[in-house]
């Protein structure tokens, strides 16, 4: 292998080899290679987590010497903590045909050195949107509504003829209308908006439509009303970005609420058959305006939280008994870290903990607890429930939901009670370590279904284990918790026709 790409492959090969329309950024390249990422496959994987491809294309010469053309891997970064995990490396040739695929650990952090290829990497797959990008989108979204059809999907009983209206098919902006520079007669937003939370500048979901419902004004806060559209892959953060701005520009117009009150809500099309409330100022919450019922309406990567198919939690029943295999069960001794996140109890659990089901291995991450349970039983209910989140080197997410039900102590919860924080988003690392395996039932038979996360993003696809005998813990174990959080458990969600399977 030539040095110069020695250096590189462990450190910020990111490839696609999957079969969406591939956007291929180069990175940096010389005369002997070029390094690119391909953006369009950038995901989230979870909290704080994305996963995206690239690649190293070598020159005629180079490919001749080392007998492959292209270098392709897969990378999952941790956008907090300013590491990645290498997952896969695949070598291919000329005619793109595999050669061979490399062994990774897939668990191994690497941490991201200021100023490397890396850098360049992770600053393109975890960056939020800038200031500067919002200030063009701004300018672009304006341009067009100033060119838009006066008279097209206006509100009904709107009397302003004069009020002008952006249509879908208007607002097409690509990533390189968001990224150029802003023109000098450009607008500059008004000191609020400066100080708006960031917007995400890639997202999984798609967007909804959304039409700010604020009076005309003059000038650059004319408050136009704003419907976007579903974009594709490559237009989603562009678009994304746009609908944040003018949201923005339109609130600008109108008085400010009072704190932690939801904006003027946002009526969507004629067509509609009612007000959708607009709460981008919100942060997801288990009651009130940003309760579970509005999830979906805070943020535009939230909406799977109301238009998913494959929700959860849901009340498991009518399984069909089989003889599934049993869970490989792995997990080690571990020191361990706790928090109170503002949503529940968490524990960040140490690597080299996993468990294998169905023919994948996911690594242990953390746990997490809900009250009560969020998980139903053929409609019985339990006093609280352990959720295990596990995910395999693909970003692919496991959790086995432990029920707890009013009985004897248990001591693996009171070593986890007896160092609860003092403060919510401290964390804390007692010098004592945990064995994860006592919060298992005796008997490991379970149900099975595809479902998804329970808290905002709400992400599907996530393989739900739960165990079907509870475990006990004491009233007053219970009590503790409840103090913390007397209801952070997400409502029921529709089955919707699901397979769940039941161990026999």
């Amino acid at each position: 292998m030539p040095p110069v790409l020695h250096s590189l492959l462990p450190l910020a090969l990111v490839c696609c080899a999957s079969v969406h329309a591939a956007d291929w950024l180069t990175v940096t390249s010389d005369r002997v290679r070029r390094v690119e990422l391909d953006r369009s496959s950038i995901t989230s994987s979870d909290a704080g987590t994305k996963v995206a491809w690239g690649r190293i294309v070598l020159s005629d010469d180079q490919a001749k010497a080392y007998g492959y053309r292209t270098v392709r891997a897969l990378n999952r970064y941790d956008c907090r903590g300013h590491a990645f995990i290498i997952v896969k490396r695949i070598y291919l040739a000329s005619d793109d045909s595999v050669l061979r695929e490399d062994k990774v650990d897939g668990t191994t952090p690497i941490g991201v050195k200021t100023g490397t290829v890396d850098d360049r990497f992770f600053n393109e797959v975890c960056k939020p949107a800038s200031i500067a990008d919002l200030r063009n989108a701004a300018r672009l979204a304006m341009e067009r509504m100033a060119k838009a059809d006066d008279t097209a999907g206006k509100n009904e009983g709107d009397k302003d003829a004069s009020k002008p209206v952006l249509r879908r098919a208007d607002i097409r902006l690509t990533r390189d209308e968001v990224t150029a520079p802003p023109a000098p007669s450009a607008p500059a937003l008004r000191a609020p908006m400066q100080e708006r939370k960031p917007v995400i500048a890639a997202i999984p979901a798609a967007t909804p439509d959304m039409t700010p419902d604020a009076p005309a004004a003059s000038g650059r806060n004319n408050a136009a009303t704003l419907h976007l559209a579903e974009q594709q892959s490559t237009e989603r953060a562009a678009a994304r970005a746009a609908q944040q701005v003018a949201l923005a520009m339109a609130r600008e117009s109108v008085p400010a609420p009072a704190y932690n009150m939801p904006r003027k809500p946002a009526v969507m099309p004629a067509q509609a058959s009612a007000a959708a409330v607009v709460l981008q100022d919100l942060h997801w919450s288990y009651e009130g305006l940003a309760g579970p019922e509005n999830w979906g309406k805070l943020d535009a990567e939230f909406s799977v939280c109301t238009n998913g198919k494959r929700q959860s939690p849901i009340d498991i029943r009518d399984g069909i008994k089989v003889e599934q295999e049993a869970i490989q069960f792995d997990y080690k001794p571990s020191f361990f870290r706790i928090v109170d996140n503002g949503h529940t109890i968490q524990i960040t659990y140490g690597a080299g903990s996993h468990l294998t089901v169905m023919g994948r291995t996911y690594d242990l991450v953390q746990m997490h607890f809900h009250h009560p349970a969020e998980e139903r039983i053929n409609g019985k209910g339990f006093a609280m429930v352990a959720h295990l989140v596990h995910r395999d080197p693909e970003g692919r997410l496991a959790v086995v939901a432990v029920l707890l039900e009013s009985g004897q102590a248990n001591r693996f919860i009171q070593t986890l009670w007896n160092n609860l924080p003092l403060e919510k988003n401290e964390d804390y690392a007692p010098r004592i370590s945990i064995q994860a395996d006592e919060i298992l039932p005796a008997n490991r038979d379970y149900f099975s279904y595809i479902g998804s996360l329970t808290t905002p993003p709400c992400t599907e696809g996530v393989l739900w284990l739960v165990m079907k005998q509870p475990v006990q813990l004491s009233a007053e174990q219970i009590d503790v918790f409840s103090r913390f959080y007397p209801n952070n458990a997400r409502p029921l969600q529709a089955a919707s026709g699901r397979v769940i399977k039941e161990s026999r």
